[in-house]
């Protein structure tokens, strides 16, 4: 029979028969020079041993930072510092400075994604720079202006980046960047512009604009009983539908649109979709609710005469974020100039929803571009007004 008996010295069950097996001598004799000093020698170096392998996987994890192999990021904003060639691989530096968020940083990092074909993270890290609060000195806006029109040159948006391009020639002192940007070619304005919003962004007008048409995704019908009138509009704004969605199939946006419908209705109480547009990824411009009902979509009397404008995605940070497309971008600015042209809005009429309510929505990677596209609005605009009074 197996028992088990408790050895007092070794503090530890052991196993035996019911006869006791009896003890090596030489055990007795290595367990007797087991003293207090012994052990407390052998605890030592099991605690050194744990601090070698603890030190080890911490130098392991500090890897991902940016101190890891003595890098340090810029502290200073200069064409050499911002410019200037890597000691590391590109993509390796950007990977360091993503910890980092100072302005020097991140300009360094948005040159950097600029190098490596990342033309939307790109714009994203150098409108981090310009649309802050404070606002950055000219000399940093400067660097940040030539980085997006760089961008959008290389998205093939040139006209995008133009106004970026201007302010950056205005602003720049830095030798080096004063001679780049004279090699940055001159994007014309458009035939007919005069400042107006017409010539911006290749805009079509309102009876020229594709829009597919609400059937298209299947609807609900509406429940008129729960919809209010829409006044004339007076602004529009613009939304995320804070969902990770990346597909351009025609079916996949019909169904995502169709899910928000279904969301809006049966469990927040809204007589239909709230948004009177969505923007797919591909650039589709779908129709959500008829212009003739007021929106439920930026709060309360907010939705008064105001037009709400969805973009597909998540647009912000984090890992289930996303950039939007420049299709998006490009359609989200001819939608507006066709509004504004048939409600005689201006400029100073592009919200944010996070302009109305605390909230990220149209998230930090939107959000930049609608202000940077309601400024270059209003600033078509008094160019327009003071060519008139010439």
């Amino acid at each position: 029979m197996i028992d088990r008996r408790f050895d007092s010295k070794r503090r530890r069950p052991t196993r035996g028969t019911s006869s006791e097996t009896p003890t090596k001598p030489s055990d007795r004799g290595l367990r007797a020079s087991r003293g207090p000093q012994a052990l407390h020698r052998r605890a030592h170096a099991r605690i050194g041993v744990a601090a070698l392998l603890l030190a080890g996987l911490s130098a392991c994890s500090s890897l991902g930072s940016y101190k890891a192999r003595g890098y340090q990021p810029p502290t200073t904003v200069s064409a050499k510092v911002t410019f200037g060639a890597s000691a590391l691989a590109q993509a390796q530096e950007v990977d360091y400075l993503q910890a980092a968020n100072t302005e020097a940083a991140l300009l360094r990092r948005a040159w950097l994604q600029l190098q490596l074909h990342r033309t939307q993270d790109a714009l994203d890290s150098a409108a981090r720079v310009i649309f802050t609060t404070p606002p950055p000195s000219a000399h940093v806006e400067a660097f940040a202006r030539y980085v997006r029109a760089a961008a959008y040159r290389a998205q093939g948006l040139a006209e995008r980046g133009r106004f970026d391009a201007q302010r950056a020639r205005q602003l720049a002192v830095d030798p080096e960047l004063q001679r780049r940007l004279r090699q940055l070619p001159t994007v014309a304005a458009r035939p007919g512009a005069g400042g107006s919003n017409r010539a911006h962004a290749g805009a079509v007008a309102w009876s020229d604009l594709r829009i597919q048409r609400r059937g298209g995704w299947r609807p609900q019908p509406p429940n008129t009983g729960n919809l209010d009138p829409m006044q004339r509009p007076s602004r529009v704004t613009i939304h995320h539908s804070a969902m990770f969605f990346q597909s351009t199939a025609t079916r996949a946006a019909a169904t995502q649109i169709s899910q928000i419908q279904r969301e809006h209705m049966n469990n927040r109480g809204y007589g239909d979709i709230g948004y009177h547009f969505l923007i797919d990824p591909s650039g589709r411009i779908w129709e959500g609710r008829q212009l003739r009902w007021q929106g439920a979509h930026a709060s309360g009397r907010n939705n008064i005469g105001n037009i709400g404008v969805c973009l597909l995605g998540n647009f912000v940070r984090e890992r289930n974020g996303q950039g939007p497309t420049p299709n998006q971008i490009r359609s989200m600015e001819q939608l507006v100039v066709a509004l504004m042209q048939r409600y005689r809005m201006t400029g100073d009429a592009l919200f944010c929803h996070s302009d109305f309510k605390s909230t990220a929505c149209p998230g930090p990677r939107m959000a930049p571009i609608v202000k940077q596209f309601a400024r270059e609005l209003r600033a078509r605009r008094i160019a327009a007004a003071a060519e008139e009074d010439e």
